[in-house]
C-alpha cells in the first residue's frame, strides 16, 4: 500500500513540473537575428596596443585573415589591423599635431596615424600598398545592436581624427565594420555598412568628408574567432577600423 502511495505523489510531482506557468515565456529576451551577443561592457578589443606601429604604422594581424601582428591585407582590401586592446585602462597622452596637443591612448589609434603621416611613408605609398594596413578604433564603440549610436566616450576619437586629417588635407581615409560570427551573417553585414557609413557621415559634419573616401562593412567575413568560443575571445572580431587610401 505504502508504495502505491509513494508511486502516486511521484507521478503528481512530475505533472505539476511539466504545467506551463501563467505568461509563458515572457521572461525570455527574444535577441533580433544578426546582432552581436555581447555584453556592453565586453566591447574591447583583445590583443596588443599599438606601441610598435606609432612611427611607422606597421599595420596590423598578419597577412591571412589577421594571424599576426604585422602587416595584414585580407583579400586585398581588409584587415582587423594594431588592436588598441584594453582602451579603458590605457595610458593617456598628449600627442603632436603639428604644434597641437592631442589627448589620446598611448599606443592607440591616433599615435599610430600620426606617426604614419609625420614619418612621410603616406606620401610615397601606392593605393595597393595602403590596404593591407588597417588601424583599429580603439575607442569608438556602438550600443549593442545600434547603427546610430555611440557609446559614451566615442566622440573624442571621431574628434581627433578629424583634427588629424585637417592637419594631413592631403590625406584620405577608408572606414570598414567588423562583426563576429554569431548571429545571421546576412543581418551582420547590413549592420557593419551601416555603422562604417554612419562613422563616414559624423565625420563629414565635421568638415572633412572630401577625405572619407569610402565606408564598408564586411560583417562576420574576417572574423577569425569560432562563433561558439566565449564572448571575450570572439570581441577581437567585433570592431570599427580605417586605413589610408589614395
Amino acid at each position: 500500500m505504502k508504495k502505491i502511495i509513494l508511486s502516486f505523489a511521484v507521478a503528481s510531482l512530475v505533472l505539476s513540473c511539466q504545467k506551463p506557468t501563467k505568461g509563458g515565456n515572457h521572461g525570455v529576451l527574444k535577441l533580433e537575428d544578426g546582432v552581436e551577443r555581447y555584453d556592453t561592457h565586453e566591447r574591447r578589443y583583445e590583443g596588443d596596443h599599438q606601441s610598435a606601429h606609432h612611427a611607422g604604422g606597421h599595420g596590423h594581424h598578419g597577412d591571412a585573415h589577421g594571424k599576426g601582428h604585422g602587416d595584414h591585407a585580407h583579400g586585398d582590401d581588409h584587415a582587423h589591423g594594431n588592436d588598441h586592446a584594453h582602451a579603458h585602462h590605457a595610458e593617456q597622452v598628449n600627442l603632436d599635431l603639428n604644434g597641437v596637443a592631442l589627448h589620446a591612448n598611448k599606443g592607440g589609434l591616433e599615435e599610430s596615424l600620426i606617426g604614419f603621416l609625420h614619418s612621410g611613408k603616406y606620401a610615397k605609398a601606392t593605393n595597393e600598398e595602403l590596404k593591407k594596413n588597417w588601424y583599429n578604433f580603439d575607442n569608438v564603440k556602438f550600443k549593442m545592436g545600434s547603427s546610430n549610436q555611440l557609446e559614451k566616450g566615442s566622440q573624442e576619437q571621431l574628434d581627433n581624427l578629424a583634427k588629424i586629417l585637417k592637419a594631413y588635407p592631403d590625406a584620405k581615409i577608408k572606414i570598414g565594420g567588423y562583426t563576429d560570427k554569431t548571429g545571421n551573417e546576412e543581418a551582420n553585414k547590413k549592420l557593419s555598412t551601416k555603422r562604417a557609413e554612419f562613422i563616414k557621415a559624423e565625420l563629414g559634419k565635421m568638415g572633412v568628408g572630401a577625405q572619407v573616401i569610402s565606408a564598408e562593412g564586411y560583417g562576420s567575413e574576417f572574423a577569425t574567432v569560432s562563433a561558439d568560443a566565449s564572448d571575450e575571445e570572439r570581441a577581437k572580431d567585433r570592431k570599427m577600423a580605417v586605413r589610408f587610401t589614395k
